[in-house]
């Protein structure tokens, strides 16, 4: 599964647990409590008013309240099924691309530095825990913390950018990561990050 395909099928099963949750919601709650457009959450739960997930009831003010049918029950469970095994999918794809990358660099010296802090790091720091490498730094701008999962972390390259023999791992597909090619300093991007 594709990576917009899987944002669809999350966004799909937090739009009818948040129904679920509580049926007195509009579509305005629920775009702004999921922090999508409205008009994607219109289509949404028009698509699933449609095939039978939702049902929908008159309310004052011109409101609709949405209640979860047995079929959309179904639905959530088939969905949460598909999200489980996407997220398995890609945390297996993610560690082992790491991990492969680690494997090369294992004895070569390097400065490991990962580039960003999200759920790749972790990733990141398990995959090089595994191949038994030391991760030196952790670069994020504008952080506040001095350390991650007991690694450093460094807010500004300046600290290493005279160092030889850096390699950066990204971590964070939000950041783009500055390449330093002086001193022998290399980056590894994992594709898992670019799809």
């Amino acid at each position: 599964m594709n990576n917009k395909l899987a944002k669809n099928v999350e966004l799909e099963l937090k739009i009818l647990s948040k129904i679920e949750e509580s049926e007195n919601l509009s579509q305005r709650i629920i775009s702004k409590e999921l922090n999508v457009a409205l008009g994607l959450a219109n289509s949404l739960i028009k698509k699933f008013v449609k095939k039978g997930f939702l049902k929908l009831k008159e309310a004052p003010m011109k409101r609709y309240l949405y209640y979860l049918t047995p079929k959309g029950l179904v639905e959530k469970t088939k969905l949460t099924k598909e999200y489980l095994e996407t997220s398995l999918f890609f945390f297996k794809k993610s560690k082992e691309e790491y991990e492969n990358e680690f494997k090369k660099i294992k004895n070569k010296n390097k400065i490991v530095v990962l580039y960003g802090i999200n759920d790749f790091t972790d990733i990141a720091i398990l995959a090089a825990k595994i191949q038994d490498v030391k991760i030196n730094y952790i670069y994020q701008k504008k952080n506040k913390k001095k350390n991650y999962c007991g690694i450093e972390i460094i807010s500004n390259l300046m600290k290493i950018k005279q160092k030889k023999n850096v390699h950066f791992l990204v971590t964070n597909s939000q950041q783009t990561p500055i390449i330093i090619t002086k001193n022998n300093h290399s980056f590894f991007k994992p594709k898992s990050l670019i799809e």
